[in-house]
Parts: structure tokens; C-alpha cells; sequence
């Protein structure tokens, strides 16, 4: 598994937050490759790849949702009303 100095060199100059999440999906890229049996072919794309979704991450985080109910749906409850004898 190579890397390229350019590569390594670029990964190196982010920030350190920005860097430990490139860390992280690389780490979990690489597990879940073992997982299943093989190694990554090309390790230099992996991390391009990791510091694109970072980019995309910080630039469209996920909403955050916060739901709070304080109300209840309204219910409605048919009853059964069986046919009346003529």
C-alpha cells in the first residue's frame, strides 16, 4: 500500500481536526476491507477520497433535527355498530 509524498504531504497540511476525520474513514475503509477478506488496492485514492467527503461534510453538514412534541395526534376511535334486524 503506497502513498504519494504529494499526497502524504497534503493530508499532512490540514488541520488537525480536518485530519483525524481523514484518519478515521481511512481506518474504517481499511477495516471493513479486511473484514471482507481483502486489502485496499489503491491506498492514495482512499485518502483523496476521505478528505473530498470531509470537504463535502463541512460544507453540507447534516441538519440537526430537534423534535419536540407537545401535542398528540388527534384519535378517533370508530365503534363497531353491528346491523340491526328488520
Amino acid at each position: 500500500m503506497k502513498i504519494s509524498s504529494d499526497t502524504l504531504k497534503a493530508v499532512n497540511r490540514l488541520p488537525k481536526k480536518k485530519r483525524e476525520k481523514v484518519d478515521a474513514i481511512v481506518r474504517r475503509h481499511v477495516a471493513a476491507c479486511q473484514k471482507n477478506g481483502f486489502q485496499p488496492e489503491n491506498m492514495e485514492r482512499v485518502y483523496i477520497e476521505a478528505v473530498e467527503m470531509v470537504d463535502l461534510e463541512e460544507r453540507f453538514p447534516e441538519p440537526v433535527v430537534e423534535e419536540i412534541r407537545d401535542w398528540e395526534p388527534a384519535r378517533h376511535y370508530d365503534q363497531y355498530v353491528s346491523p340491526k334486524a328488520a
